[in-house]
Order: C-alpha cells, then sequence, then structure tokens
C-alpha cells in the first residue's frame, strides 16, 4: 500500500519542510514496516514518536511511511520504490527478511541504505544496516540458562517463515548449546500459522512427536501470537505443562505477555514458563518522555482494533534508537564528510535500548554489552526474576547489573515452575536403567520381587550404589526406574550394550566392563573400578620334607656350616694348646673332637665358662653366640612367615580354562593365550568354580580383578598366578554422545576423590574392588641370603682371626721363654743324673754279689 493512502500524514511533514528549507534542509526518512502484528505496530508508532522528537532538534526530519499487509517480496519493493521518488534519503524497514532483501536492492540503485529492525543470520547487500537485536547474544543467553540448571538436553520449538529464515538463528542456538555440552534432542519446526488451516492438528502432533524424546526443556525460539496460544493449550492438554517441565521462550512470547495474551490465557496454561527479553533501564527520564509519549499515540491509533495495553516493548525502544541512529549518523557525515552508511556502520552509543550498534553477519560490530531480562510467568501476569549480562552472567537484579559487581549468580534461585513446584526440574524424563538381573557374583546387582505379585520389589547392590550417588549430586530431582534383563542362556552384557544402542535403555549399570567393541556402540563414563583379567589355580598344602631349609638359601646354609667348622678348629685350637685345657683335650683324638663338639653345639643353650680352659677361647666362643643369637632368631620368624604364607603351593596346569563367557575374555584366550575353543569352558554362577576345580572339569579359571577378590575372600585354597591384563573397569554406559556421560564421570571421580566409593565397598564387599589378588610368584624371595648377614660373618670371623693371631703369638713367645731357661739349668741336671745312675748301679751290683751261690 502506497504512501498516498495517509495524507494527513505527509501535509504537515512538507510544512515543516517548507519552513526548515530555507535554513536547513530536513531529513527524509522512508519506513516500510509490518504492522500485522503487534511487535510491528509497537515500532511504526516508536518510529512516529522519534521522528516527532528529533524533528525540533537541530536535525529536521521527514518521515514517510508505507504500512505492508501482506508477504509479498514485490508490495515491499514497488513501496519502496514510491518512497525513493517521493525524496527518501533512507529506508527502514521491519517487514520480513526477504522483503527486507527486496527493499534493500531497490534502495541499491540510488546508492540510498537501509536499516532492517528484523532479526536474521542471513547479510549480503552491502547498503543493508541490521540493527535488531543480535541473535547471537540471544542464543547465549537461552544456553546459559539452560546450563545453569544442570539440563543436558533440549528440545527447540520455532515458527519459521517461508524463506526458512529462522533456521539460521536455530542453527546458532544448537552450536552454542554445544558450546556449554547441551545435546540438541530435536529441533519442533512450525510453518507460519496463517498457512496452516487445523492449527490444533498440526501443533498437537508435533508434541507428541517430541514427547517421544527424552528431554522435557523446551526452548521456543521464535512464535507467532497463533502458535504461541495453541501450543501452550495443547502442551496442557497433553500433560506436558506439569511437574518436571520447563519452558524457556524467547522476545517473542515475553512480548505478548506484555500485550495480547490475556490474563485468564495465561492463568490456565502458561504457569511456570519463562521468557527472556532484551534488557531495557525504564528508570531514565528520556525513556519515561518517550513511555508516555508511546501510550498516547498507541491508544489512540490502534484501541479502536482491539489493543487494551498500550506500553511499548524492547523492540518499540530499539525501533526508537533507529531513527536517533540516522540523525546521529547525518550529523557525523555533515563534519566528515563520509556517507551516511559509512557513518551508520560506525555508530555507537547507549539508548533507549541500551547499547546501539550495527549489526554484521548477526554479530555487532562496536561488540557492546548485551543484556537479557529473565522472567517468570506467575499468576495472572509475570515477575522478573533476574537479568544476564552477556560475557558476565545472571544478576539478582537492576542495580548489581549496573554495577557489574561480584554478585554473579550460577542460576536464578527463587523460580515458579509449571507444575507448581519450585525445586528445579530435572530436564529429562523418568530414566529407563538397564541393569543385569541374575549377575554371576554376589554384592555387585541384586534383584528383588514380590512372592505374591512378583512386581519389582528392590534393586539394590554396590553399582547401584555408586549410581545413585552420582545421579544425586548431578541433579537429585532426575527420576528414574530401573528395567532387569535376565544375564543367562544367549543373553550377554553384549546384549544389555546392545539393548542401550536401540535406545530401548537410556543407561545400562552394573558390573559392567568397559571394551573397545562396546565403546563403539555407547559411551562410558569414568570407571568406578579398575579392572583386570587374572587366572586363579587352586593350590594345596606343602608338605615338603625340606620346609625348615627355606628359611635360609643355599649359599647362606653353605657359609653357615663353613664358619661352624671354622669355629670349631678354632676352639679346638686354642684348647689343645693350653696348659689348663680339659684333660679330654689331651687324650686320644676322638675325645678332642668330641669335646669341641660340645663345647661348640651347647653354646646355645647353657653356659660353659666354667668348661672353657682360656680366656682366647672365651672371647672367639662370644663372637660365635652372636652370630648364633642373631641367625636363629632370624631362622625362626622367617620359618614362621613361610609357614604361614606357603602353607600352600600352586597347582599350575593350564590345560582347560573356566571363564564367565563373556566375549572379550574369550577372545583374549583363544587370540592371547592360544587357548582352544574346546578347552575354554563357560561358567554362569560364582559357586560352581570350585565345584569344577575338584571334579577336574577346570585347571584354570580366568576372572576380572573385582571378581577375583571376592572369590580369593571366599576361598582359601585358590590364588593368582602370572600376570593381570588391565581392562577398561567396571563403568555406566549411556547412548553415544549423551552430554551426560561426561558429568556422571565428573561425579564419580568426586565420589572417588572423597571417599565414598571406598565406604561403599565396604559396605558390600570385605575386600577392596581395586587391588588385585596376591600372585603365586610374591613368595620366591622369602628366604634370607648371604647378602643380609656377611657384615656380621666379616665382623665374627674378624674377631675370632684376631684372638687366633695373639694366641698364636703369645704362644709362640711363651715357648721361646721355656726354651731359653732349659738351656741355662742343663750342665748340674746331667751331674745329678750321673750320681743317681751310679748309686742305682752300685745298689744293683751289692745284691748281685749277696745272692751269689
Amino acid at each position: 500500500m502506497g504512501p498516498s493512502k495517509y495524507p494527513f500524514l505527509l501535509l504537515p511533514m512538507l510544512l515543516v519542510a517548507l519552513v526548515a528549507r530555507s535554513t536547513v534542509f530536513a531529513l527524509s526518512i522512508g519506513a516500510v514496516l509490518d504492522t500485522n502484528s503487534r511487535i510491528g505496530r509497537e515500532q511504526k508508532i516508536a518510529i512516529e514518536v522519534a521522528a516527532r522528537r528529533f524533528n525540533a532538534s537541530s536535525q529536521p526530519i521527514l518521515l514517510t511511511i508505507s504500512e505492508l499487509k501482506s508477504t509479498d517480496t514485490l508490495q515491499a519493493g514497488y513501496d519502496a520504490q514510491l518512497l525513493i521518488q517521493q525524496g527518501a534519503e533512507v529506508m527502514v524497514s521491519t517487514a520480513t527478511w526477504p522483503q527486507v532483501l527486496s527493499i534493500s536492492g531497490i534502495s541499491e540503485g540510488p546508492n540510498i541504505p537501509t536499516i532492517s529492525l528484523t532479526p536474521s543470520t542471513v547479510f549480503a547487500m552491502p547498503l543493508l544496516v541490521q540493527m535488531s537485536y543480535p541473535d547471537d547474544t540471544l542464543v547465549k543467553c537461552l544456553a546459559r540458562f539452560v546450563a545453569s540448571y544442570n539440563w543436558r538436553r533440549v528440545i527447540i520449538v520455532y515458527e519459521d517463515d517461508d524463506y526458512g529464515t529462522v533456521s539460521g538463528t536455530s542453527l546458532l542456538l544448537a552450536l552454542e548449546l554445544q558450546k556449554v555440552g547441551i545435546q540438541l534432542d530435536y529441533s519442533a519446526v512450525f510453518p507460519p500459522m496463517d498457512s496452516i488451516s487445523d492449527k490444533k492438528s498440526t501443533v498437537r502432533a508435533e508434541l507428541n512427536r517430541m514427547s517421544k524424546h527424552l528431554s522435557t526443556v523446551y526452548i521456543v525460539l521464535r512464535s507467532s501470537e497463533n502458535l504461541t496460544v495453541t501450543l501452550f493449550q495443547e502442551a496442557t492438554a497433553l500433560g506436558m505443562m506439569e511437574q518436571g517441565s520447563s519452558w524457556i521462550c524467547g522476545p517473542d512470547v515475553a512480548t505478548l505477555l506484555d500485550s495480547t495474551l490475556n490474563s485468564s490465557f495465561i492463568l490456565n496454561y502458561m504457569q511456570g514458563v519463562i521468557a527472556v527479553e532484551p534488557y531495557v533501564k525504564q528508570s531514565t527520564s528520556e525513556y519515561v518522555m518517550f513511555y508516555s509519549d508511546f501510550q498516547k499515540a498507541f491508544k489512540d491509533e490502534y484501541e479502536k482494533i482491539g489493543e487494551m495495553v498500550f506500553s511499548p516493548g524492547v523492540h518499540a525502544s530499539r525501533a526508537y534508537d533507529v531513527v536517533q541512529a540516522i540523525t546521529l549518523a547525518e550529523n557525523k557525515a555533515k563534519l566528515n564528510n563520509k556517507s551516511l552508511v559509512d557513518n551508520l556502520l560506525s555508530i555507537n552509543f547507549t539508548g533507549l535500548s541500551g547499547s546501539v550498534w550495527p549489526i554484521i553477519g548477526n554479530v555487532e560490530v562496536a561488540g557492546g554489552y548485551s543484556a537479557f531480562r529473565v522472567i517468570n510467568v506467575v499468576g495472572k501476569s509475570y515477575k522478573e526474576i533476574g537479568l544476564w549480562l552477556d560475557g558476565f552472567g545472571f544478576y539478582n537484579n537492576e542495580s548489581q547489573l549496573n554495577s557489574q559487581g561480584s554478585t554473579l549468580l550460577q542460576q536464578l534461585n527463587v523460580v515458579f515452575w509449571p507444575g507448581g513446584t519450585r525445586n528445579p526440574p530435572g530436564g529429562l524424563k523418568r530414566l529407563k536403567i538397564g541393569v543385569p538381573e541374575n549377575s554371576i557374583w554376589d554384592g555387585f546387582v541384586k534383584v528383588e520381587y514380590d512372592n505374591r505379585t512378583e512386581n519389582l520389589k528392590l534393586v539394590s547392590g554396590f553399582c547401584i550404589d555408586v549410581f545413585t550417588a552420582a545421579i544425586n549430586r548431578l541433579n537429585s530431582l532426575i527420576l528414574y526406574e530401573f528395567v532387569p534383563f535376565k544375564i543367562r542362556g544367549n543373553f550377554t552384557y553384549d546384549h544389555l550394550v546392545d539393548e542401550l544402542y536401540l535406545k530401548n535403555i537410556d543407561i545400562a549399570i552394573g558390573d559392567l566392563t568397559t571394551t573397545s567393541s562396546r565403546s563403539e556402540k555407547v559411551s562410558f563414563t569414568q570407571p568406578f573400578v579398575t579392572s583386570g583379567l587374572a587366572m586363579i589355580i587352586p593350590m594345596k598344602h606343602n608338605n615338603a620334607s625340606m620346609m625348615l631349609t627355606k628359611p635360609f638359601t643355599p649359599l647362606l646354609w653353605i657359609t653357615i656350616f663353613t664358619l661352624l667348622f671354622y669355629y670349631f678348629g678354632a676352639v679346638w685350637y686354642l684348647e689343645r694348646n693350653h696348659e689348663k685345657a680339659d684333660e679330654d683335650f689331651h687324650g686320644p683324638w676322638y675325645r678332642q673332637i668330641g669335646a669341641t663338639f660340645w663345647i661348640i653345639g651347647n653354646t646355645i643353650f647353657q653356659n660353659h665358662g666354667d668348661k672353657v680352659g682360656n680366656f682366647y677361647t672365651k672371647t672367639v666362643i662370644i663372637s660365635w653366640l652372636l652370630v648364633v643369637l642373631i641367625v636363629s632368631n632370624c631362622f625362626t620368624a622367617n620359618l614362621s612367615s613361610i609357614l604361614v604364607t606357603e602353607r600352600l603351593k600352586s597347582v599350575v596346569d593350564k590345560s582347560v580354562a573356566g571363564c564367565d563367557g563373556a566375549p572379550f575374555v574369550i577372545s583374549y584366550l583363544e587370540n592371547v593365550l592360544n587357548y582352544k575353543p574346546e578347552n575354554i569352558v563357560r561358567i554362569t554362577d560364582q559357586d560352581d568354580y570350585p565345584v569344577a576345580f575338584q571334579k577336574k572339569s577346570i585347571t584354570s579359571a580366568y576372572l576380572e580383578s573385582p571378581y577375583v577378590r571376592v572369590f580369593l575372600s571366599k576361598h582359601n585354597d585358590y590364588a593368582v598366578y602370572g600376570e593381570t591384563q588391565m581392562l577398561g573397569g567396571f563403568a555406566f554406559a549411556l547412548q553415544k554422545g549423551d552430554p551426560m556421560t561426561a558429568d556422571l564421570s565428573k561425579e564419580i571421580l568426586t565420589l572417588a576423590e572423597d571417599g565414598t566409593i571406598k565406604k561403599l565397598e565396604s559396605k558390600w564387599f570385605n575386600v577392596s574392588l581395586s587391588n588385585f589378588g596376591t600372585t603365586t610368584n610374591s613368595v620366591e624371595r622369602q628366604s634370607l641370603g648371604l647378602d643380609v648377614f656377611w657384615s656380621l660373618f666379616v665382623f665374627s670371623f674378624g674377631v675370632s682371626l684376631i684372638i687366633l693371631a695373639i694366641f698364636v703369638i703369645e704362644n709362640r713367645a711363651t715357648a721361646r721363654k721355656k726354651n731359653k731357661k732349659q738351656k741355662r739349668v742343663a750342665p748340674s741336671l746331667e751331674e745329678d743324673e750321673i750320681v743317681s745312675v751310679y748309686r742305682i748301679e752300685e745298689e744293683h751290683v751289692r745284691l748281685d754279689v749277696h745272692n751269689l751261690p
């Protein structure tokens, strides 16, 4: 529709132009506006109010408006051409983006810039300047709000236009959600509501598709009044506005709350809805003046068509600021001789709507701070619950926002959610948690049924407690139910993983080992129990006749006996060559040997000081006693240790191996340990392992280390043999790419660090699951060697050797003195002997004479 329809607007402007032409040239602004919506009507009135205001300043303004009644791009281009022909120097448009492109195309010919108030991610025209609220900060605000409540899945809802321009904003939001670790479950895209004949059926069908997804967090990115009304009516009818759901809406819905939606509809269908809109500081004097002028003008023009609310919204404030931006750019152009479009692209100021900057490619050129207000629908209206500032975060109120102090919030606390609760929803539907019903090993997962009704009664166990602790730390309001699967026959833990892969369940928990093949289908959390594959072998009682020799190594025994014979020789020598020695040492050789052994052997039991002949022997025996004391005590202690740890000895026979039948275990046995398939026996109950060993059905068993610890705690006659191959450990499995995987991993690490997992292990088991069993190789180094006693032997041997040397030296000195003495008294001794002999012979002769016949 052309501007000729509004002569009452053109006449005053022409009169003003005639008056001003003699002094100052007026700036002519042409506006092509879409007034079919509340937002468009607000923008029209705001532009008119701004033109009147700035027309009274030093820059006269001629404003010509053309109102669009359809989305026809040709009509928009035609109206723009008429405005240009009437002298428009700059064009302003609030039409759809395709219409804006058409207008800009017409304006490029005469080199006239076009300013768009329509948000879009498309930017391709050289003279097109976008001054709407930038979508990049809007999607940041929405994503940060979702992340503040630790929600990890969302569904986006929006109404697109015939050209699909809103999908670009949706893509921006999806990328921003991904940056903060949030997964997009589904995008519900509605065509323009004006093009749909049966709106309720279309919306209900889409809501049913949305309800099949796991997320209960819905972001309404763009919505007309028709979609908003139908959407929340049908969502309420389908139970999607009840407790557990979260609805976060963009500025379109926030504007409707201020304008067209009546209080009855809000009360019945929108309780607990969250909406965000650009923040406008309403306390300034300039805004107060604008507010008053806007209310009067809006009421005068639109009350007759049914508008009942006359207050301006945020889009009206931005439209007002666009007129101010044009006047500032025009004034700068007169000073710097640059074109109007160049000055528009460099404009930056703070207006009614906050920071005003030109936007290129949906990003503000000057990079100012964008702020958004967060409101919460309560009762018949709404309340403001906080503010969000780009680059900073959430604030409680306007004073904190303006100061940008240290009052940032992690999340907005006082929120009224759908269903009448003030507790933040979990953001997910009731999760289906798959668990093994009959785990081979007790304590990990236990499923109980009611004997009378056969309904599921209780699911407990170590793995269940760890999951419960982790999920409660993550979000205590997440609801879940356990779905047991019988692990028997052909259904294994791999099939449980397949159920998760097929999305029949949401999480799989239990004694589930992470493997490379399983990781291709699902995502695993951080393991809460480490694991490895170990071989179990039976042990038999060790009745070896040489047990008493094991405390010492053979070399040490040889050294001890060598030292014993040395001391034997030393004692014999010292006693045999001493004048006060026992008479046994001067008798036959066997008596000397016996006496020596008697002294050496009995030094352990009693004191033989009275029977030892000399001081030197006593000193040597003391050094021997020192050796005997230390060696005997070490022998006793080590023998006691060996008798405890070597009560059993391993029976190593790898001919037939038993295992639980897990594919990765069987693959390891066949491919790594070279077992033949017929030599691998699957055992499905923990109590069957001892029976199989006793019946010789298996000669060894391969178990994961947590099972090993449990098995050895119940059966003492078995041990781990050989090396243990490390595995991934026990972890929770989630669907591939589920962002909750990282969250649960973080909580598992926290539970491990604060000792919670260790406490839960103690609750369910009398052993630590993360420790590996003791291998049989660990007892081989229990025998004491010569390296332990060599210093003692050297000391004792040295002392005795010194004593022997002193004795030998002293004994030789004594012998030399005796020889010298004998030489001095030798003559007198010979004369006495001759006299004695003579007397003996004389007596003999006399006897012979008397006996003659």
